[in-house]
């Protein structure tokens, strides 16, 4: 008697179907990791060769930035340990540079008289020097010495006797016979040289 064959039901092999296709779809998980942890490692890498430029230049300019601060306070502290030669003060400068200082008596002394606040005759008596700083100059006043003194004379004689007494009056004096030599000087030689005028004695009598 022939064996029978064990009849398979649909409903099995239906239910086959999904455990195999359940099974091939298992590892789908596993792939999906690889594929997050490459992406999250692309972009990891990809933002680190952005930020490293930028992070470095940074860096550089706030390094430059601390190096050229410091370079400007060494130099400022070397500047102001080491006075400079421009920072010398200007008379001192144009002295260094002048030409020595030559001297001419303008002599004989000159005496003027005075009428006094009583009637009574006053007299003083000035001698003085004239400076320039060349040959050239001295010499000019030496030739023109008489023009010189003929304007000393009104000059003194336009004061009273009483404000040459004074430190003032004096100076004022001094500085109106300096104006009136050079004066003369510019008109006949085209150059006013004399620098100063001395008063070597001032005699009230």
């Amino acid at each position: 008697m022939a064996a029978k064959e064990p009849v398979r039901d649909d409903d099995d092999e239906d239910g086959d179907d999904k455990k195999k296709s359940k099974g091939a779809k298992k590892p789908a998980g596993p792939m999906k990791l690889v594929i997050v942890g490459a992406v999250a490692v692309f972009v990891a890498v990809l933002g680190a060769q952005v930020a490293a430029p930028l992070l470095t230049q940074m860096i550089s300019g706030k390094g430059a930035a601390h190096q050229a601060t410091g370079e400007e306070a060494a130099d400022g502290e070397q500047a102001a340990d080491e006075p400079a030669d421009e920072e010398k003060p200007i008379e001192l400068a144009a002295a260094e540079k002048a030409e020595p200082a030559l001297y001419v008596p303008l002599d004989p002394p000159f005496v003027v008289s005075f009428e006094g606040a009583n009637g009574e005759t006053r007299f003083v008596q000035l001698t003085l020097q004239a400076m320039a700083r060349n040959e050239k100059t001295i010499d000019a006043v030496k030739q023109h010495a008489p023009a010189i003194r003929n304007s000393f004379l009104f000059l003194i004689s336009g004061y009273k006797v009483e404000d040459l007494a004074t430190l003032k009056g004096k100076e004022k004096l001094r500085a109106d016979m300096l104006v009136a030599a050079n004066e003369i000087m510019e008109k006949n030689t085209g150059s006013a040289g004399i620098e100063e005028l001395y008063f070597t004695s001032l005699v009230i009598q």
